[in-house]
C-alpha cells in the first residue's frame, strides 16, 4: 500500500492549498502516538468535536508528525482523536484527545531562493513557505467524571467490598436493617486507587447473619452529569464455601491447627539504609505489645538492642511501619514473639524470626542535581532507565536549587520533571470541557550513570515560562 497517499481534486477552478503540520505525543510519556486522527472545523463552537464530523482531517505517522493539507483560507479550531468506535466524534472519557487553546489560520508566503544546483547559479527560484507548519499537541485521557457503583461483594462473612467507578470524594453511608449497630461496628478501609472501599464487621452479632439487608447512601453522577446523593437497598449474602472432602489423616491435622493472624513484611537479605520495614497484615490490626516486638543489633558474639518506632500507614489501614536508623553493613535480627499482634476479630500472631544485614553505604552513589529556570511548584523525579522507567526518588521544588538524590544504587537513571500548576502533589491530566489542558512533563533523557561511592553532578534547565 501507498504510505500517506493522498487523491485531491477540486468542484471549482482553483485547488485549495493551504496547511497545517506539526506534532502529537503523549502528554505523559512523551513520546509520539502513532494513527491519531487531527480535525479542523471551521465551526469553533467548543461542542463541535462532540457533535460534528470536521471539515478537514489528518492522520499521525509513527514519529507521531500530521499534514492537514489542502485547506482553504480561514481560521480553524483544532481537535485531536484517537478515534475508538470511528464515528470522528469525541464520547467522553475513554477516547485520548488533545486539543489546541487558540484557532489558527494558516498562511502561505512566496519567497525566492538562488538555485545552486543548476548549471545557471544565477537562477531563482519561487519557493512557498506554509505556515504554521510546527503546532504541539499534547495527548491525554480525561479522568472519568461518571461516578457510580460498579460491584459489592461479600467475599467473606467479616468484609463487605463496595467498587466504584472513580476515586471517590465520599464517604459511602451505610445503614442497616433491622441491626443496632454503631461507629465501633465497623472499621472502613480505602484502597490505594481510592475507588474500592472495603467495610471490615467487627461485631460477630453483624457478621454471623447469613444475609444482611442495607440500605447504601452515596454520591452518584445523575443524567445532568451532577453529582447527587442516591440511595440503594441491597441484599448482602454470604455462603460458605463447601469443604473438600478430606482423609482422617487431614481432618486430624486441621483441628490441631490454630488459626493465627497473618502478617507479610517486606525484608530481605540485604536491607537498605534508606528504607523501613513494613508489616502488612491480612486483617485490620486491633492492638499490639510492643515489647513482644525486639530488634537487635549483632556484633561478633553481643547483641544490642535497637530503638525504633512502630507506627501506622497515614493511607493504608492494614500497613505498618518500623521505622530504624539503621547503620551501615551491620548484622539484625528482628525477634516477634507470639500473640505480638492481635487483630479486630481475636486471632493473635504467631512468632516470628529473621536474620539480615545493612548494605554498605559505600555500595549507594548520588545524584546532585542543579534546577534552573524554576518559575512554577515542579515535581522532580529520577527514574531507572528501563523499560518500565521504574519511579526511584521525587521532591518537590519552588525555586532554583541544587537537589540531592542519595542513596541511589548503581544503575542507570533519566530525570523527569513535572510541571505541577495546582500544586497538588502529582501530575493532573487535561479536560476539555473545563479547557484544561494535562500538565506539562519535561524529560531529560540523557542517561545518568550512577556508580557506587560516587557523586554524579547534573544540570538541567527548564524551558523559559510563556
Amino acid at each position: 500500500p501507498l504510505g500517506n497517499f493522498q487523491y485531491v481534486f477540486s468542484t471549482g477552478k482553483s485547488l485549495d492549498s493551504l496547511s497545517i503540520q506539526g506534532h502529537a505525543v503523549d502528554a505523559f510519556t512523551r513520546l509520539p502516538i502513532e494513527k491519531v486522527q487531527i480535525y479542523a472545523y471551521s465551526n469553533h463552537q467548543d461542542s463541535v468535536p462532540l457533535t460534528t464530523i470536521p471539515d478537514y482531517v489528518a492522520q499521525t505517522d509513527t514519529a507521531g508528525h500530521f499534514n492537514l493539507s489542502n485547506l482553504k483560507a480561514g481560521t480553524y479550531k483544532i481537535f485531536a482523536l484517537v478515534d475508538g468506535n470511528r464515528d470522528y466524534k469525541y464520547n467522553g472519557p475513554g477516547e485520548i484527545i488533545g486539543f489546541l487553546d487558540t484557532l489558527l489560520t494558516p498562511t502561505a508566503q512566496t519567497f525566492q531562493k538562488m538555485d545552486s544546483i543548476t548549471p545557471d547559479s544565477s537562477a531563482l527560484r519561487t519557493y512557498t513557505a506554509f505556515s504554521p507548519a510546527d503546532v504541539h499537541i499534547n495527548l491525554f485521557e480525561e479522568e472519568n467524571p461518571l461516578l457510580y457503583l460498579t460491584k459489592y461483594a461479600r467475599s467473606r462473612r467479616e468484609k463487605l467490598d463496595f467498587e466504584f467507578s472513580f476515586k471517590r470524594t465520599d464517604d459511602l453511608k451505610i445503614d442497616f436493617l433491622d441491626i443496632d449497630d454503631d461507629a465501633n461496628s465497623f472499621l472502613i478501609e480505602s484502597n490505594k486507587r481510592r475507588d474500592t472501599l472495603s467495610y471490615w464487621i467487627v461485631d460477630s452479632n453483624i457478621y454471623k447473619r447469613d444475609t444482611l439487608t442495607a440500605v447504601l447512601n452515596y454520591l452518584k453522577t445523575d443524567s445532568t452529569n451532577q453529582l447527587v446523593s442516591f440511595s440503594d437497598t441491597v441484599k448482602l449474602n454470604f455462603k460458605a464455601p463447601k469443604k473438600a472432602k478430606q482423609t482422617k489423616k487431614q481432618e486430624k491435622k486441621s483441628k490441631i491447627k490454630k488459626p493465627v493472624y497473618e502478617f507479610k513484611t517486606n525484608i530481605k537479605s540485604s536491607q537498605d539504609l534508606n528504607k523501613d520495614i513494613e508489616f502488612e497484615f491480612n486483617e485490620p490490626l486491633a492492638e499490639f505489645t510492643l515489647d513482644s516486638i525486639k530488634l537487635v543489633k549483632i556484633v561478633d558474639t553481643l547483641e544490642f538492642a535497637v530503638p525504633f518506632d512502630f507506627v501506622k500507614d497515614t493511607a493504608l489501614l492494614r500497613t505498618y511501619h518500623m521505622n530504624v536508623k539503621w547503620e551501615s553493613e551491620t548484622n539484625y535480627r528482628l525477634d516477634i514473639d507470639s500473640t505480638a499482634f492481635k487483630n479486630i476479630f481475636g486471632l493473635e500472631s504467631d512468632a516470628f524470626t529473621k536474620k539480615f544485614k545493612t548494605k554498605e553505604l559505600e555500595y549507594y552513589g548520588k545524584i546532585l542535581l542543579k534546577v534552573d529556570q524554576v518559575h512554577k511548584p515542579l515535581i522532580v523525579q529520577i527514574l531507572e532507565n528501563n523499560k518500565n522507567e521504574t519511579l526511584i526518588q521525587s521532591k518537590k521544588i519552588y525555586s532554583d536549587q541544587t537537589i540531592t538524590f542519595d542513596y541511589l544504587e548503581p544503575k542507570i537513571y533519566i530525570i523527569k520533571v513535572i510541571e505541577d500548576w495546582n500544586d497538588n502533589g502529582k501530575w493532573d491530566t487535561g479536560n476539555y470541557k473545563l479547557k484544561l489542558q494535562p500538565e506539562t512533563i519535561h524529560y531529560f533523557r540523557k542517561e545518568i550513570k550512577v556508580r557506587s561511592n560516587w557523586d554524579v553532578e547534573e544540570n538541567v534547565v527548564l524551558p523559559q515560562a510563556h
